[in-house]
Order: structure tokens, then C-alpha cells, then sequence
């Protein structure tokens, strides 16, 4: 296939395919007046992502360059098909909007401007003529409705405004300024955008867009001088959120000076404008500096300060009256022999008698049946109660454990957000927050935003686990005193040997293990990992997973068990439009699969794990997945990007849930990302057995070094600490 770069105006005939990689069109080269070239020889364009501002149309004109060649393909039908295809990487696609008398037949057969036809296009150009483009640009809406319908008008008005914007977009992406961080900023400044960017490129950094790419457009195309007081004051901005990004909620200033340097990439004279560019920031509040000169983000403190009110606001309320100790008996004498311990009891009375409280414990020490007597007491005493978790595993363990309904932390934050302010259910509440460990600080401040100061509010977890995901710490901030806490020490669930294992690595020391025990250690190299996992996973019960610090291990070993599965099961094809032919998806009937999106409207979270139970040939939907909330739903081409597998998984997947039986996976190359508390979390997902594949001497030196949340630097345990003198929280 030969193929020669060109560069041609398209008007787009038909769209073949578009999603979040990009789009194929097949269109019609075009002169600038509009007039079709060559009748008889149409051209499939693939348009990357980076390349494309705004969805593609039938009707819309491109200027696209890229390699031209003719493509050849087997169609479904057996036929040897050749057509013209141009690939269009980014930065070689650009929607142009026509001008004069052209501009008629592009509304008319433009998608976008869905019911203006032909007639209501010429009718525009008859009343407007070469001033048609600048009412559009100006959004004259109440010269519009004067000759055409005022629904039409809004839909000329919306579209034209749309095609506009992306040359906007186009601009960004020319400056590899990615096309979903462009969407933010059209999204916030609308058509004030370019404006706004030139004033300020810096700006950019707001909208998640990397240092280099917007210095590189600030510096190179817009004209910014190294020592720029927006310069500097970004770097500095820049250096915080950084560590904010990483899980920090302050930054020694010695520290941030060093960030700051790297960035500028030490620019001469650069020490007196870095002391002058931080006072700056200091004087204006962006960035606040405590009493041992450690720098935090202005948001980083007001998210911190609105955990301190939260607490603040609660101490000292009193809860109704209510017999705690005879729905306690009540509950033991329905359990049966099994009495509750004397930390349960205490953890119990805590959560009734305080408005903020915490109770703390390793898995296997009670905490789920504390949270069913305290559902008990506080519907006693008048609650309505409001389980939360951040795992949809967590979520429907909660719902059996208690038998009653439970929610995901986040679906509950956007119902708060979704209440006009002032309406949100005044009923007595009391929220109970499980696996609070993985609960970070936007989060948690989201929900002390949302609810009332009147809201009891109880968190239970496991602070030796993995921290949250996303930045500061919570739940492991509230354990030394300052907040009403009770810990959970005595094991009451798995097996003892579990349990001294994990303790053991809790206190940073890992044990003798044998080969034969609940937990066992195989030396394991790292060549041998996936091979490893990959048969005892097979030779396993079904309530088996492998669990492994990294993505790419555990993607090694979901594909070696599904090929190992895969001999008479049928495989998920998709249509590839482009090639007229079925497409494998890399998933098959009865494969184990994990979403990996929030998909609210179906009732599934990120985690939330099932199995594809059947495959379906005819129409949009591809198959049925059972799912562990125990309903089955349909899925189609759409919902793919949001599965894979999930016969392994990483620890950070896992938190929140439990197996039957535990492959750990852990190699012996040291990283930060793996310490004792990734193998801690991994150890106390099994409810019966581990097996560790790695090295000893390399699991015992991970052990010792001190656990992911020790190493987060946050400023919540000193602003709890002014609570105890009742004096005012730190800026």
C-alpha cells in the first residue's frame, strides 16, 4: 500500500465510527468554494482523538492532512473491498466553518443543525447575506427569531457556537494541550476561552494540564519572559499541587523551593524572584504557610479546617436515651452463643452516645457486628440510619451484614449535591461510614459540606491498611485521643494464624512462615510470578483471587488464566465499522470482569465485579453479565471500555473486599508503591487462606519499612490538636 502525505478539504458524507479514541468519516474532497473534486472517489478519513475538537458530522468541512493510500479488505461477505484512506494524526484536523453563499448548504446539511433545511438556510442568507456569519458569532438571538422559529434559532445558535469553539480546542491540541483538558476550559470560560488563556496561559494548570505543555505554549507561542510574575507564582502553585497530587497536604518550605527550581529549570537570578514570587503568593492567599513554615494550598487547608468544624460542631451534643445494654442482650440472645466482646460493648455505647466517633480494628476483630447492633441502637433511638462505603463490595457487605440498605459514598455526595440547598431530609440521621481507611480528604469534606451539623457521624475501618487513593488522610488522623475512638484488638472472625500473621506485619515484622499453614510463603522469583498465580489460581476454589502491586502483573496474569479457560468458551466479537468485519474484544463468555467506571444510572461502581454469563448475536446488546450485587444486566458496544478483567486484580481493587482464598503477588525489586500496608490490606482480604509468591528476605525488608500513610505529609492531627485546648483551628 503506498502512501504519500496530502492535505484536502473534506465535506463529511457519513461517520462510520466515533469514540473516545476518535472517529472515521467518509467524505467528499472539496474545493474552498465548496464544489466537489471528484464525484467518483470518495475518501475514509481516521481521525485521532488528539486531532478532533468537537463530535464529527455528516455535513461538516475538515482540513485534514495525513497519509493517502488505498486500503484493501475482506468484508463480511467475503468481497475484496479497496477505497482511499488518509490517517490524520493530532494536530492534522481542523473544522473549518465556510463563509459567503457557501455557508447555506453547510447548515442545511449539517446534523448539527438538526430541522434547518435547505429552504430555512437560504431563507437566512436572503435576509442576512455576508453578515449571516457575524450575527451567528455574535449569538443575535433576537435577530434570528425576526425570520426563522425561535426553536430553530436556539439550535443554530447552539451548534454554530459548538463548531465554533473548536478552534479552540484545535489551538490547544497544536500545542499538546490534551483535547479533555481543552474541553474543561471551554467548559468554564466558554467563548472567552482563548482570552482568558493569552491574558494568563498559566491558567491551563487549573485544568490538569502538565507544566511542561503549558510553559512550552507560555514561554515559546504566547511570548511569557522566564522571570514573569505569572510564572513564578504558577511554579510555586504548581509545586503545592504537586505534592497534593501525590497525597501531601503541605510541603516543607526548603522543599518547595527545590520543586520550584526544577521547574523553572534554574533560570539566572532565579533565588531572589522565587523569595519574591512566594511572598507574593503569601500575601495574595494562595498558598499559606503554617508556624513551622511548611506550605500548603489554599483548598488543602480549607478542606482540612472543614474536617476540623465537622468534629468541632459535634462535640458535646446529646444523643436520645436509649437502653444500649438490653439491645445488646436482645442481639446475643438472637445470635446465639456467640456474646459480643467487651471492646464490641464499648465500640457500641461509643457510636450511641457520641455525635462524631470512630472505631478502628483489623479485619477479623468484630467491626461488622458492631455495625449491626449500632444499626439497632440508633434506629432506637430515632436515626434514620445511612451506611455508606467506598467499594460496591463494601456496599453490598454492609446490606448483608446488616439487612439494611447501604450506598456508595459517592453516589450519596452527588445526592447532596443534587438537593437544592436548604431541602436536604431534616429527619434525624446518623451516618455510618465502613472501610473508612480508604476515605480520603475531598471526599470526606464533600460529605461534611453536604449534611447537617445535627447528623451523627461514625467512622469504622482499619487504619493499617492502604491510604486513600486520592490526597491527605482521614480516618488514620483520628485515633490518638482527640476524637471519641475505641480499637478492636481480639480476633473474632478467621483463623487465628491469619490474624497473627497480619498483626505481625502490622508491627513491621514478618514471621516464619511455613509451606503448609493458613498463610504460606513459595519463593517465588519475578520471572515466575504470573506462571506462579497463574496455576494456583486454576487448581484453586472459585472464591479465589490474585491480588499484585501493579497493573501490568496483574494484566500478565488475567491473560494467561482466561487463555488457560478459554478452550470451549465463546468469544465477544464486536463489529469494526471501519473494516466492515467482527473485531475480537479480548473478553468471553464466563470471564470474570471488573467495571471500572461509576455507571450511577446502572447501579454499578468502580470495583464492582460479575461474571459474563451470556453472548448475544443480535441486536445493540452484546451479552448479559451477572453481577455481585446478584442482578444481571445487559451490556453493550459502549459499556466495554469499562470492563476487564478480574481474576486478578491490584490490592488498591481489592480494598473493600474479601475472598475465600488470597494469591499474593509481590516482587522483589523495591518500589515506594509496595510497603506493609499493601501487604497487610492483601493478607486480610482471604477469609481462610494466603498464599505469598516472592522472596522472603524482600517481603521482610518491605515489612520493616514504615507503612504509605507514615509517609503522607497532612496537616489534620495539628489543626485536631488546637480542639483540645478549644482554641481556633490553623489557616
Amino acid at each position: 500500500m503506498s502512501k504519500a502525505t496530502e492535505t484536502m478539504l473534506v465535506r463529511v458524507l457519513s461517520v462510520r465510527a466515533q469514540d473516545r479514541r476518535g472517529a472515521i468519516f467518509r467524505g467528499q474532497r472539496i474545493s474552498e468554494s465548496g464544489e466537489i473534486l471528484d464525484a467518483n472517489r470518495d475518501i475514509v478519513a481516521r481521525v485521532h482523538a488528539g486531532a478532533v475538537g468537537v463530535k464529527v458530522r455528516k455535513g461538516q468541512w475538515w482540513r485534514i492532512s495525513g497519509e493517502v493510500g488505498i486500503r484493501t479488505f475482506v468484508n463480511a461477505s467475503g468481497f475484496e473491498m479497496a477505497e482511499d484512506h488518509v490517517e490524520v494524526r493530532p494536530g492534522g484536523a481542523a473544522l473549518q466553518l465556510p463563509s459567503g453563499a457557501h455557508i447555506v448548504e453547510y447548515i442545511a446539511r449539517n446534523d448539527r443543525f438538526e430541522g434547518i433545511g435547505p429552504l430555512t438556510a437560504q431563507k437566512l442568507w436572503e435576509t442576512f447575506r455576508e453578515g449571516l456569519v457575524e450575527v451567528l458569532d455574535a449569538e443575535d438571538y433576537t435577530a434570528l427569531v425576526d425570520v426563522i422559529a425561535p426553536a430553530k434559532a436556539k439550535v443554530l445558535i447552539e451548534g454554530w457556537r459548538e463548531e465554533g469553539l473548536s478552534k479552540t480546542l484545535q489551538w490547544l491540541q497544536s500545542h499538546e494541550i490534551g483535547l479533555a483538558i481543552g474541553r474543561r476550559i471551554l467548559g468554564y470560560f466558554g467563548a472567552e476561552a482563548h482570552e482568558k488563556i493569552n491574558e494568563n496561559p498559566y491558567r491551563l494548570l487549573s485544568f490538569a494540564a502538565g507544566w511542561d505543555e503549558v510553559d512550552r505554549l507560555a514561554t515559546s507561542a504566547l511570548g511569557v519572559q522566564p522571570l514573569d510574575e505569572r510564572r513564578l507564582a504558577a511554579a510555586v502553585e504548581e509545586s503545592v499541587y504537586q505534592q497534593f497530587a501525590l497525597g501531601h497536604t503541605f510541603v516543607p518550605r526548603k522543599d518547595l523551593v527545590s520543586s520550584i527550581k526544577r521547574l523553572l529549570k534554574n533560570e539566572p537570578r532565579m533565588s531572589d524572584m522565587i523569595e519574591s514570587a512566594l511572598k507574593l503568593c503569601e500575601r495574595t492567599g494562595r498558598v499559606l504557610f503554617d508556624s513551622q513554615d511548611n506550605a500548603y494550598s489554599l483548598g488543602a487547608s480549607i478542606l482540612e479546617n472543614r474536617i476540623v468544624d465537622c468534629i468541632d460542631a459535634r462535640r458535646g451534643m446529646v444523643s436520645p436515651a436509649c437502653d444500649v445494654r438490653a439491645i445488646i442482650r436482645a442481639f446475643e440472645t438472637q445470635r446465639g452463643k456467640w456474646p459480643l466482646s467487651d471492646e464490641q460493648r464499648a465500640a457500641v455505647h461509643l457510636i450511641a452516645e457520641h455525635h462524631f466517633s470512630v472505631v478502628t480494628g483489623g479485619a477479623g476483630c468484630g467491626k461488622t457486628t458492631v455495625l449491626t447492633v449500632v444499626c439497632d441502637v440508633l434506629e432506637a433511638q430515632g436515626y434514620d440510619v445511612i451506611q455508606l462505603a467506598l467499594a460496591g463490595k463494601a456496599v453490598k457487605r454492609m446490606q448483608e451484614s446488616t439487612g439494611r440498605p447501604a450506598k456508595t459514598l459517592a453516589s450519596f455526595i452527588k445526592k447532596l449535591n443534587e438537593e437544592p440547598e436548604g431541602q436536604q431530609d431534616l429527619k434525624e440521621q446518623a451516618i455510618l461510614i465502613d472501610e473508612a481507611s480508604m476515605v480520603d480528604l475531598l471526599s470526606f469534606s464533600a460529605l461534611a459540606r453536604g449534611v447537617d451539623d445535627r447528623v451523627k457521624i461514625a467512622l469504622i475501618g482499619d487504619p493499617h491498611q492502604l491510604p486513600p487513593i486520592g490526597p491527605g488522610l482521614v480516618l488514620q488522623c483520628l485515633t490518638d485521643g482527640i476524637v471519641p475512638h475505641v480499637e478492636l484488638k481480639a480476633p473474632q472472625r478467621f483463623g487465628s494464624e491469619i490474624a497473627a500473621v497480619a498483626d505481625s506485619i502490622k508491627a513491621g515484622v514478618l514471621p516464619r512462615l511455613s509451606e503448609t499453614g493458613k498463610v504460606r510463603l513459595l519463593e517465588t522469583s519475578d520471572n515466575e510470578l504470573a506462571d506462579v498465580a497463574t496455576e494456583l489460581y486454576l487448581t484453586g476454589s472459585a472464591e479465589t483471587v490474585v491480588l499484585c502491586a501493579t497493573r501490568a502483573l496483574a494484566k500478565r496474569i488475567n491473560e494467561a488464566v482466561q487463555t488457560k479457560l478459554s478452550t470451549d468458551r465463546e468469544e465477544l466479537r464486536v463489529w469494526n465499522q471501519e473494516f466492515d468485519c467482527w473485531e475480537a474484544s479480548g473478553l468471553r463468555e464466563g470471564d470474570l470482569v471488573i467495571c471500572t467506571d461509576n455507571h450511577w444510572d446502572l447501579g454499578l461502581q468502580n470495583g464492582s465485579i460479575g461474571r459474563i454469563v451470556s453472548l448475544k448475536k443480535d441486536g445493540e446488546a452484546l451479552g448479559a453479565i451477572e453481577w455481585d450485587d446478584g442482578q444481571t444486566r445487559t451490556f453493550d458496544a459502549s459499556f466495554l471500555d469499562s470492563l476487564e478483567l478480574a481474576y486478578a486484580l491490584t490490592v488498591h481493587k481489592a480494598q473493600g473486599s474479601q475472598w475465600h482464598r488470597v494469591i499474593v503477588c509481590l516482587p522483589s525489586t523495591r518500589s515506594s508503591s509496595v510497603d506493609r500496608s499493601l501487604i497487610y490490606t492483601a493478607l486480610t482480604r482471604a477469609q481462610s487462606e494466603v498464599i505469598l509468591l516472592g522472596s522472603a528476605a524482600a517481603m521482610a525488608q518491605t515489612v520493616a519499612r514504615e507503612k504509605a500513610a507514615d509517609r503522607r505529609r497532612v496537616g489534620l492531627p495539628k489543626r485536631l490538636a488546637q480542639l483540645r485546648h478549644d482554641g481556633p483551628t490553623p489557616s
